[in-house]
C-alpha cells in the first residue's frame, strides 16, 4: 500500500487463521515474508487458538508470531488450555481473547494497534452455540466497539462453531465495522456468502 493511501486512513488487512499445529506454525512463518511482499499489508492478523499442538497457545509461539511481523493475535475456545499463556494474556495487550468470556478470565478482548499513522480496533468473539462462552455475543460485541475510541478500522474475529452465528453477526454489524471473519470450524464452504456487494464479511476463514 502506498504511503499516500494511507495517509488517507486506507488499509490492507491480511488475516490467517486458524493457525493448527506444528504444521500450521510453519507454513506462517515461511509464507508470511512472501505474502508481505507480494501484498504489502498495513496490518497482519492471525487466529492462534490451535497453535500448539492443536490446542491453544504458548508465550513462546506467541512470540514467534510476533517477532515474524504480525500484529495482533486472536483466540477462541482454546484460549486458556495452557497455564503458561495466563499472565502472558495479561502483559500483551496484542494477544487478545474472546471477549465475550468473563470480566474476571485473563486477558481481554479488544486491541487497538497503529501503524503507517492508521489505527486498527480489533475484537475478539466467542460463539454461543455449542461453545461455552459467558456472555451474549451480540450484546457484548456493542461494549468491546465502545473500547476501540477513534479507531480508522475494525476487524472482528467471531470464533464459531455455527457458520450461521458467524453469518447472523456480519449482517448485525454490517456498515458498522470493517470485515467480519469467522474461525473455528477450519474449512470454507464450497460459495463464501457475504453479508455486502463488497467481500468484507466471510462466514469461515479457518
Amino acid at each position: 500500500m502506498s504511503e499516500d493511501e494511507a495517509s488517507h486512513g486506507a488499509a490492507r488487512i491480511l488475516f490467517v487463521g486458524d493457525v493448527v499445529g506444528g504444521i500450521g506454525r510453519r507454513t506462517l512463518l515461511e509464507c508470511l515474508p512472501i505474502l508481505t511482499e507480494r501484498l504489502s499489508p498495513t496490518f497482519v492478523v492471525v487466529n492462534g487458538e490451535n497453535s500448539a499442538g492443536g490446542l491453544g497457545i504458548t508465550p513462546k509461539i506467541a512470540d514467534q508470531m510476533f517477532a515474524a511481523g504480525v500484529d495482533v493475535i486472536t483466540l477462541g475456545n482454546h484460549a486458556y488450555h495452557h497455564r503458561e499463556i495466563y499472565p502472558y494474556l495479561e502483559n500483551n495487550s496484542r494477544i487478545i481473547r474472546p471477549a465475550n468470556y468473563l470480566r474476571s478470565q485473563p486477558g481481554r478482548g479488544t486491541c487497538v494497534v497503529e501503524k503507517q499513522g492508521v489505527r486498527l480496533g480489533v475484537v475478539n468473539l466467542s460463539g454461543n452455540l455449542y461453545l461455552r462462552a459467558g456472555r451474549s455475543a451480540f450484546t457484548e460485541v456493542e461494549v468491546a466497539l465502545g473500547e476501540l475510541g477513534d479507531a480508522d478500522h475494525v476487524l472482528v474475529d467471531m470464533h464459531a462453531e455455527a457458520t450461521s452465528e458467524k453469518v447472523a453477526l456480519g449482517w448485525h454489524l454490517d456498515g458498522r465495522v470493517t470485515a467480519v471473519v469467522g474461525t473455528h470450524t477450519m474449512c470454507r464452504p464450497p460459495t463464501p456468502a457475504c453479508c455486502r456487494r463488497e467481500p468484507l464479511t466471510s462466514p469461515t476463514s479457518g
